[in-house]
């Protein structure tokens, strides 16, 4: 038995696809739009040494406008050449490209995506032909910022703590010619100079105290804390010392862990992480803290001792991260856990319990708020 569509039901039958397509019609042309196929445009080319995650279909930028898209990333055909790039740029804009026109990557916002950000040439400079190549800029990583900070603000730590000791080696000869001992304490007996050895005595102190101020806010200034949280930098000495908190931990020795002397985990080691992984999905809790604590007793070279159980609790923070997600709270939070190599120093809050430990191990702490 068949059924005939009513005229009015057709109509709109029609209508409705008329939309559908008009929508699809319309979907399509933005597309082309977003990928620069519906406007006249040029190509511009840049060689890069890297291009840091850039994919094609990415934006290009021209002083902050919208200019086109990266159409073409060709690869190196061998060590050491650059990879290059072809941008597809709005014809509108071309005035703006000349010859000494500059191409650098830039990031939006530190995570963000990559895009092209293209510097306009000078007036006086020749306009740039289709297909030609601009000059680049070297790819600058968030990550390399980051290193160089470190190490900046170690070396700045470095000055302070012998800039420290120095004003204590100044007040002890203060003191000393206060009460007239040695040679110079019986040269000076000037009220004097005594005071003025003081005063200067204090203006470094003074400035000491500022320059640890100002180097405590640097390194807790975004996106450095980051890095610094990570790694526990501003706060080695306090990082085990925590009187409102409950602790639990387990102790590693660093022969089940690394191969000897190295910060490399062997086979048995990530069998011994996993365990204590294990141990800690029973313990955790929300507000809870890790301290990953790495400790030797190599005293041949303080430095080096210094680097190796550095790398060793990098190591394992690693691997109890990427493995088992320790750091993960929730969906929209996580735990700090913190990776501190104490080389052969043993920290005041572990002096009670240091003695009853292998001098090489690995201690992973947790801490949980009880106040």
């Amino acid at each position: 038995m068949s059924r005939e569509i009513g005229r009015g039901r057709a109509l709109r039958n029609a209508l409705f696809v008329l939309v559908v397509f008009g929508l699809a019609a319309f979907a399509l042309t933005q597309l082309a739009s977003r990928q620069w196929r519906t406007q006249p445009t040029f190509r511009v080319r840049s060689n890069f040494a890297s291009i840091g995650g850039l994919e094609v279909g990415q934006r290009v930028r021209i002083q902050g406008i919208d200019a086109g898209v990266v159409e073409d990333i060709q690869a190196p055909m061998s060590p050491g050449e650059p990879v290059r790039l072809v941008m597809r740029i709005d014809t509108r804009l071309r005035p703006l490209i000349r010859t000494d026109a500059m191409a650098r990557i830039l990031t939006e916002g530190v995570v963000g995506s990559k895009v092209v950000e293209l510097v306009p040439g000078k007036p006086d400079a020749l306009p740039l032909p289709d297909n030609g190549t601009i000059s680049s800029e070297p790819l600058m990583e968030v990550n390399d910022l980051l290193a160089k900070a470190g190490r900046a603000l170690g070396r700045v730590d470095a000055v302070a703590a012998a800039a420290e000791k120095g004003i204590g080696e100044i007040n002890l000869i203060a003191a000393s010619i206060r009460k007239g001992e040695g040679s110079l304490g019986k040269l000076v007996q000037d009220e004097e100079a005594y005071r003025k050895l003081v005063a200067l005595s204090d203006r470094g102190q003074r400035t000491l105290n500022d320059l640890e101020e100002n180097l405590a806010a640097l390194k807790r200034t975004w996106p450095l804390s980051r890095y610094f949280n990570d790694r526990s930098f501003f706060d080695r000495d306090r990082v085990l010392f925590h009187p409102g908190s409950e602790r639990d931990s387990r102790t590693l020795p660093e022969a089940e862990l690394f191969e000897p002397g190295r910060s490399v985990l062997t086979a048995p080691g990530r069998k011994k992480l996993d365990d204590v992984a294990t141990w800690f999905k029973t313990v955790k809790r929300p507000t809870s803290e890790v301290v990953i604590a790495a400790f030797t007793d190599d005293d041949r070279d303080q430095d080096m001792a210094q680097i190796l159980t550095q790398e060793q609790a990098d190591a394992v923070r690693k691997y109890l991260i990427s493995q088992h997600s320790i750091s993960s709270i929730g969906w929209f939070s996580s735990r700090k856990v913190a990776s501190v190599g104490f080389g052969t120093q043993v920290p005041r809050p572990l002096e009670a319990t240091a003695r009853d430990q292998p001098p090489r191990r690995v201690e992973i702490i947790l801490f949980t708020p009880q106040t």
